[in-house]
């Protein structure tokens, strides 16, 4: 081996050295591209040298001449795709295409086997380059390929982020997005306008400094609690909802807490039910009229028995509009998450409300052969609740035990304690409930679909009426049944809270 191969095979390994070093350091930014093109040119002789992408990002880097290439990246993109991977010295060129150079090196940028760019180097004349050269500057192109990609990959990456950030900015419902130590990172304008703070303020901050509200806060710190609604400084309200981040590892990177804009709804809810009261008790008058002249008919002459039965089909009529009118309006009031019902605590002995309930209700049982039994506990306690709720929920069960059970059949009524509950009963030995049927009993407006059950006439709110009334006093309603083998509908109160004499909740 010659000095001189020895010298230039020494100065080749510096040069993979001086390549590799620049990879390692920096391989994801225009320097490390304008470095490598550097040494390309120092290497070759050429005096320009510029690297072009196709795609985004929109990147063009120029090392000395070069800079009529900037215009003209249409030009080199058709030339580079017309190429075989590889570094090409003198390629011709595309017909119509003058360059005020006498040499040029070409090396298309091949990421996933597409063209996504080109390597041109210029000289004053044609270039004299030896196979180790060539070898060089390919070492050199498979480190601009390296750049190439990552450049398009964080290209990518960042259109998705913008993309991803203007989707969060044009949500309407205020989004809060934290690090896993509960700092804010992220506002939208929703947000912003919600609590009342700029984000360019508050970003890094904890969420308790930001939104000054503990209720919001509450629901972020502990997961287990569940708030339905929140109501800002303006008015505005809100269904909150908490989303936990993790990787793909499972460990948590942060939340996200989405603040679901109910304001137009609240207030639908509340003119609809604002009219629903107002027909309600306007239905009122003429119906209590009605049912007045409709019952002293018969004080102003006998009645034969056909005029009789048209009266009691009246009486009948106006006695079902009336309870539909309770229904309507007892639904609207006692909802738990719309109504404006507040409620009248009193002291009430249940064991004397479900005789005195199930004694109102022997005649209508007797009419169809039912056998109504109650059954109560010797501890059941006097309670802390609302007289009128607890008498219409407990009234509506036995309502339908007496209209759903089939003649001849029994109800009992029972109250007894149970797991700090006070539990009221009614069982009866009706036709019975599937548990698909179960799951949407206690819906507004639902009614099981029976060919049994044609001839009995409802609006669908009693069992609504029945839970709600449950859950303003902290409890619950459900059912138990089997088909074909009757049903036991419970209502629970529990012994806690404001529910318990003496309570000051």
């Amino acid at each position: 081996m010659s000095q001189s191969t020895a010298v230039h095979k020494q100065d080749l390994a510096g040069l993979l050295r001086e390549v590799l070093h620049i990879m390692a350091t920096d391989s994801k930014s225009e320097s490390s591209a304008s470095q490598l093109l550097k040494l390309a040119q120092t290497l070759t002789g050429a005096v320009g040298a510029c690297l072009s992408l196709f795609d985004d990002p929109d990147t063009h880097v120029v090392v000395g001449e070069g800079e009529e290439w900037v215009g003209r990246r249409s030009v080199l993109r058709d030339l580079a795709q017309t190429m075989a991977p590889g570094v090409h010295v003198n390629q011709p060129l595309p017909t119509g295409l003058v360059v005020q150079y006498n040499g040029w090196l070409v090396a298309p940028l091949q990421v996933k086997d597409e063209t996504k760019g080109v390597v041109w180097l210029s000289f004053p004349s044609q270039p004299a380059l030896t196979e180790s050269d060539l070898a060089a500057v390919n070492a050199i192109v498979d480190g601009l390929v390296i750049v190439a990609t990552n450049l398009l990959l964080d290209g990518q990456r960042d259109n998705a982020d913008q993309l991803s950030m203007s989707l969060l900015m044009s949500i309407p419902d205020p989004l809060l997005v934290l690090d896993d130590e509960k700092r804010v990172m992220l506002l939208n304008p929703a947000a912003e306008s919600a609590f009342n703070v700029v984000l360019a303020e508050m970003r890094g901050h904890p969420l308790a400094d930001v939104i000054r509200a503990t209720e919001l806060v509450a629901l972020v710190e502990e997961a287990q609690q569940t708030l339905t609604e929140w109501t800002n400084e303006t008015g505005s309200t809100f269904a909150p909802r908490v989303t936990t981040v993790r990787n793909e590892d499972g460990e948590i990177e942060g939340w996200i807490l989405a603040l679901r804009d109910i304001t137009r709804f609240k207030r639908l809810n509340r003119n609809q039910s604002e009219f629903m009261r107002i027909v309600s008790h306007d239905l009122r008058s003429p119906l209590t009229s009605m049912q007045g002249f409709a019952s002293m008919l018969e004080m102003v002459g006998e009645l034969n028995e056909k005029q009789d039965h048209f009266v009691n089909k009246i009486l009948s009529g106006i006695t079902q509009m009336t309870s539909l009118v309770d229904n309507i309006q007892d639904a609207g009031r006692y909802d738990p998450e719309t109504g404006f019902y507040e409620l009248s605590r009193s002291h009430v002995d249940l064991t004397e409300m479900v005789n005195r309930i199930v004694d109102n209700h022997l005649v209508p049982a007797e009419k169809q052969e039912l056998t109504i039994n109650i059954k109560t506990g010797d501890d059941v306690p006097i309670v802390n609740v609302d007289y009128n709720m607890l008498e219409r929920a407990i009234t509506n069960l036995v309502d339908n035990a007496i209209k759903y059970t089939p003649n001849g059949g029994i109800i009992e009524v029972g109250v007894d304690c149970r797991d700090d509950l006070v539990l009221v009963s009614v069982r009866d030995t009706g036709l019975g409930i599937s548990s698909e049927n179960q799951k949407r009993l206690f819906e507004r407006h639902v009614r099981l679909a029976r060919q049994e059950h044609k001839r009995i006439k409802g609006s669908g709110l009693g069992l609504f009426i029945v839970r709600s009334v449950a859950q303003r006093h902290g409890g619950n309603a459900w059912v138990e049944s089997d088909e074909g083998k009757g049903s036991c509908f419970f209502l629970s109160v529990p012994l806690s809270g404001a529910n318990l004499i003496g309570s000051h909740e």
